[in-house]
């Protein structure tokens, strides 16, 4: 029946305050029945005040006692009340239930006469059915006596009775009256902010649901401009910083898609126009299928080189490739590339300079780390022209993440003096398949993924690889891993 979060939200409000307002008359209750007797003496004296004028005007008409209770019985009856007219020394005149009048009243009620600052007077009588009843009393007006009396006029009190449970049950009606009156606009009140609340937090939902559907069905330019401060806010702010990052994503698998199937294209066509050749005699010497087949033989490494780099950055972001956690001498590994390459360099009349002292360990892939040099030294060896020169240097560190928090690291430089790399093409060249010389072909002609999963291995490793150049003076790679 609720199914939508926008009912069961002003449900669980009403509920809610249903339950606050039993509460509250649960307190009231518990609370007004510790003041019950004061509570029914306030009752009985807010109706004796109008009552003792009443009889007043009575008495100045002349009438009896017995003639004014006579009128006052229909009052008393709907005010549950029992009404006595009284003399000064509790004699009761009349009586609106009759049973005592004629009768003492045990109550002394000259103390009003002897001090005027006392309007009224109140306590317990027991009546002749043996009822205890709390009573409020005062003077209503003088009343004439017959002659034979022996009195020309006395006091008449007018005096309110009733059981104390009664009156306090009468006054709990009337609380409850206007405590319900309130309750009542209490709940609309708060059904009319429950609704407000809930709109607040549901449209904003509704529309994250919306755009959420949009996204599946494939249309992922979708933001939402939700700027509160409070949760809702935050959780837009995160839907359009997922929205960008799938779009991204997704833009991506197209590109690697694109650049996969273009990297494919071109052996595949080499290969495909040479094996041709010499199916049908095209290549018809001995020197012509062998070039031939020296073609189709490149490429085809060339294809297995680009499977290859693509399977490993695959299983690298992945998670599939377990990088190993162990201390390594980061010099040992890097003196390592450098002998490797020392013949390369002297074959292209390019200087190889390696400085580093002893430096601490750091923790890592012994294999994976000499890869990403191994690659940064291919790509300074590969750009950089005869007579020119690649620095590899390494050093001790100190990087401040805040603050108070600095780490120690051991910072890898790669630095050429080749053509150097364009403003524009800086901030690309770790993205998959990108290269900055696009014109260079053949055999020297990578795949644009050897920077990408250096840097894969880099992070993987809690390190950070940067780059800066500068066009016609070279180009510095700078990676830097914690010390263990």
């Amino acid at each position: 029946m609720f199914t939508s979060l926008r009912a069961r939200l002003i449900v669980s409000y009403i509920v809610i305050i249903l339950i606050c307002l039993a509460l509250v008359s649960l307190a009231s209750v518990f609370l007004l029945s510790r003041f019950q007797a004061t509570l029914v003496y306030m009752g009985l004296r807010e109706a004796a005040v109008p009552t003792a004028y009443q009889v007043y005007r009575l008495l100045q008409q002349d009438l009896m006692p017995e003639e004014i209770v006579k009128l006052l019985e229909e009052q008393a009856e709907k005010q549950e009340l029992r009404i006595l007219l009284l003399t000064p020394r509790g004699q009761v005149l009349a009586d609106t239930q009759g049973n005592w009048t004629g009768k003492q009243a045990k109550v002394d009620l000259d103390e009003t006469l002897k001090d005027p600052k006392l309007p009224y007077i109140r306590g317990r009588l027991t009546t002749p059915g043996g009822d205890t009843q709390l009573y409020v009393a005062l003077q209503a007006a003088p009343l004439r006596l017959a002659a034979e009396s022996g009195e020309s006029q006395r006091s008449v009190f007018v005096a309110l009775l009733t059981s104390p449970r009664r009156g306090f049950r009468t006054i709990l009606k009337d609380i409850a009256s206007r405590f319900l009156q309130a309750g009542l606009v209490t709940l609309l009140i708060s059904i009319i902010l429950a609704l407000l609340i809930a709109r607040s937090v549901a449209k904003p939902l509704q529309r994250m649901t919306a755009a959420t559907e949009e996204i599946a069905r494939g249309n992922y330019d979708q933001t939402l401009d939700i700027t509160s401060p409070d949760e809702i806010g935050r959780l837009a702010a995160s839907f359009n910083t997922m929205s960008r990052e799938v779009k991204a994503s997704r833009q991506a698998q197209r590109d690697f898609v694109a650049n996969v199937s273009h990297e494919l294209k071109t052996p595949l066509t080499s290969i495909q126009g040479f094996s041709q050749a010499i199916l049908d005699g095209t290549a018809d010497d001995e020197v012509s299928r062998y070039r031939a087949m020296e073609i189709i033989s490149s490429e085809t490494n060339r294809m297995s080189r680009l499977v290859d780099e693509l399977l490993d950055l695959a299983r690298i972001e992945s998670g599939q490739i377990k990088m190993l956690r162990e201390p390594v001498d980061i010099v040992k590994v890097l003196k390592g590339c450098v002998e490797k390459f020392d013949l390369q360099a002297q074959e292209g009349n390019v200087t190889l300079v390696f400085d580093a002292p002893a430096l601490p360990l750091v923790t890592g892939d012994k294999d994976r780390l000499a890869q990403v040099f191994t690659n940064l030294l291919v790509n300074a060896l590969k750009h950089t022209p005869p007579d020119g020169k690649v620095t590899i240097r390494a050093q001790e560190a100190r990087q401040t993440q805040k603050e108070t928090d600095t780490t120690s690291t051991v910072e890898i430089t790669v630095i050429d003096t080749g053509a150097g790399i364009p403003p524009e093409d800086l901030t690309l060249i770790f993205e998959r398949f990108y290269q900055v010389d696009k014109s260079r072909a053949g055999k020297d002609r990578g795949a644009g993924l050897g920077l990408t999963i250096a840097k894969q291995i880099v992070v993987a490793h809690d390190g950070t690889i940067n780059v800066e150049s500068v066009k016609d003076l070279g180009t510095k790679f700078t990676v830097s891993l914690p010390i263990e």
